[in-house]
């Protein structure tokens, strides 16, 4: 071949790549490094929403049971109060659920109080949980559960007050509660068990005044029964131990109209020791009034901080 045939070889127009090479170039080769990066991306989402869908099996332990009992029924014995649970849906739907707030609804309204107990099967046309849609409960475990139904009654039961330590010697103590008598309410056997409520403890120790508590709890230790009066009031009187004693000398009044008569007179008082050591008989008096029979009535006339706690027994007039 000559130069100038050469010359004309290079001189000829290159040819362009065909569009669908270009096409080709533009998608596998150019950006190569995004493109791949976008890949991954889509592939994991991909992965991810496929994941969430897969169907998925948990168990969860301890799910409460709550029993939606015959009116005016209750549960006499201590039935299982959980159980096992295998739930079943995809991931998401798993995932919004708390199973904090799972409980298993077990219907035995249909049942009827008798001696023995019912075994009840855990079946689903006896059982609700509540799940959201696409989230079903499998099994269960255990799938039964005994229980025993009474009657509901209520009771009044007497009031017994619990109290620790004493008042010091010498001292007299009543105690009263108030109300006397409180109301409860349980599954008949237990309610029927009960002989008396009893309220917390009352410390006396070192008492020597009266005093009121007017919020004293009441305390049933059946489980099973209910509280309706829950508190009482408590009123504690404490006073010395009451003594006899003699007081000669006493000055006698007679009412207007009386003959004229003895104006002295021995008399027997009862009350609180502390009192009758400070009282002398100069600080007594007898007055003797006659009733609508004319028979004579005895009045004691006591220093004003002493009246109401110094009452008189018998007395004699003194010739």
């Amino acid at each position: 071949m000559s130069f100038p045939d050469l010359d004309e070889v290079t001189k000829r127009p290159q040819r362009k790549p065909h569009w669908t090479k270009r096409w080709l170039r533009e998608i596998f080769v150019e950006d190569l490094g995004l493109k791949i990066l976008a890949l991954v991306i889509a592939i994991a989402l991909w992965y991810g929403v496929t994941g969430q869908r897969t169907p998925t099996t948990i168990r969860v332990p301890r799910v409460p049971l709550n029993f939606r009992l015959p009116n005016n029924m209750e549960i006499s014995n201590d039935p299982r109060m959980d159980v096992e649970v295998t739930l079943t849906g995809n991931k998401r739907d798993l995932d919004t659920i708390n199973v904090r707030d799972l409980t298993v609804n077990v219907d035995v309204s249909d049942l009827k109080p008798r001696n023995e107990p019912y075994n009840v099967q855990l079946t689903p046309e006896r059982i609700s949980m509540g799940l959201p849609d696409g989230v079903r409960y499998g099994d269960i475990q255990p799938n039964n559960v005994t229980l025993k139904l009474e009657p509901r009654i209520e009771r009044e039961l007497e009031v017994e007050v619990q109290r620790s330590g004493n008042v010091p010697a010498g001292y007299d103590i009543r105690i009263t509660p108030v109300p006397g008598r409180v109301k409860v309410r349980g599954p008949e056997s237990h309610v029927k068990d009960l002989q008396k409520a009893q309220t917390e403890n009352i410390s006396l120790d070192g008492r020597t005044e009266s005093f009121t508590l007017p919020q004293v709890a009441i305390i049933v230790t059946d489980k099973k029964v209910d509280l309706i009066d829950s508190v009482v009031s408590v009123r504690v009187e404490i006073e010395e131990r009451r003594v006899e004693k003699t007081y000669p000398n006493v000055v006698v009044q007679l009412m207007p109209g009386m003959p004229v008569g003895p104006v002295a007179a021995s008399v027997k008082v009862y009350g609180p020791p502390s009192l009758l050591d400070k009282l002398r008989p100069g600080d007594l008096q007898l007055a003797l009034e006659q009733d609508e029979n004319g028979e004579l009535k005895p009045r004691l006339i006591v220093p004003a901080e002493m009246e109401g706690r110094i009452e008189i027994r018998s007395y004699k007039l003194q010739q």
